[in-house]
């Protein structure tokens, strides 16, 4: 049960609100937000987050969060790799102008196992130990610039609308090991580098480069755990024939590409060219390495593996603009077919507007 303000209340903030019980764990889950809009152009807000709820690590921030229906009703396999966290947020975000900004997080977090683990494993001085919490206190800043990007806002959110110009985003972290009990000290770096374009007559592409580095010993949750998907429905940020929790790494590189080519083949037959049909292409790619001290560390569940064997990759094609707005896509995953609980070849919907 969740409820939120309107801006017929106030359209300088915002208060969020939920609650929830789980009937098969006997907890209560709950959280509240509230968000401060100082100014719209330049965006200015601020706001504070308290929540103790189940999460899904290794999800995209793309991807449906636990509680939303299409979540469940999407899902291809059972949640089983949930993580119950304590966390509070307190953040910033500021527009030096327009496609340029920075936002500033403070947070806390204690992340306790659930489900087939009751305790955190790992190696700490040559004899295994287990923890039934992780406390991690850390400053977060995302520098975000996009030359002439365009939005298109709300009272109280704003959803960017792109530019033609390639977009960038650094996010670096600083984990402070001691304050607030936290058990770690640890920096991450992480580049994103994306961009769409034209191709003439011949439709749109887009692609995207993620590249980075994890600095310090960690256990496994704390690692890049890369995005998979566990539901059929497709998302652009994640790997979606890869499981939750499949692969971990503390240096990778990504990168994905995607043309549109908006009815260039189906055009020509003329029965779909009434239906306006439009064929898309992709391909999905990643490189990851673990340094040995973080290897030897954890002690990792089974489902957890590395990558060791070369790049992991996925391909696709798909058809949108079905009923203007649905899309389908046949994915294939092309190696580390031997891992339990993987499928070679998928069928994904998504909803998908071409403005």
């Amino acid at each position: 049960l969740g409820f939120r303000t309107s801006s017929r209340l106030s359209t300088k903030f915002q208060l969020l609100v939920h609650g929830a019980y789980g009937y098969l764990d006997d907890k209560f889950k709950y959280g509240a937000s509230l968000y401060y809009m100082f100014r719209k152009n330049p965006h200015t807000f601020a706001g504070i987050r308290y929540k103790y709820d189940i999460e899904q690590l290794g999800q995209s921030e793309n991807a449906f969060l636990e509680d939303y229906i299409f979540r469940t009703l999407l899902a291809r396999s059972r949640s089983a790799k949930l993580t119950m966290s304590k966390d509070f947020l307190a953040y910033v975000e500021n527009d030096w102008f327009m496609g340029f900004s920075n936002n500033l997080y403070l947070k806390y977090k204690i992340l306790y196992p659930i489900n087939s683990q009751s305790v955190f494993k790992f190696n700490e001085d040559g004899q295994e130990m287990a923890k039934d919490k992780i406390t991690l206190s850390e400053i977060q800043l995302i520098t975000h610039f996009a030359y002439n990007e365009k939005f298109v806002s709300g009272a109280f959110r704003r959803r960017s609308i792109g530019t033609k110009y390639p977009i960038l985003d650094v996010s670096y972290t600083y984990g402070i090991k001691n304050c607030l009990n936290s058990d770690y000290g640890y920096h991450k770096l992480d580049i994103r580098l994306r961009q769409w374009f034209n191709i003439g007559s011949v439709g749109w592409s887009r692609y995207m480069f993620n590249i980075g580095k994890v600095w310090g010993t960690l256990p496994y949750p704390l690692l890049k755990i890369h995005e998979g998907n566990e539901t059929y429905m497709w998302d652009e940020f994640a790997f979606n024939t890869m499981n939750y929790y499949e692969f971990v790494s503390d240096e990778y590189f990504s990168w994905y590409y995607t043309h549109h080519f908006d009815g260039f083949f189906l055009n020509h037959i003329p029965l779909i060219k009434k239906l306006r049909w439009r064929e898309v292409v992709y391909f999905r790619g990643l490189i990851g390495s673990i340094s040995s001290k973080n290897k030897n560390y954890s002690v990792f569940p089974d489902n957890i593996y590395f990558l060791d064997k070369g790049p992991y990759c996925e391909a696709g094609v798909a058809i949108e603009n079905i009923f203007k707005f649905i899309r389908i896509d046949g994915i294939w995953r092309m190696n580390y077919l031997d891992h339990p609980d993987t499928r070679k070849f998928m069928v994904m919907v998504s909803l998908w507007f071409n403005f």
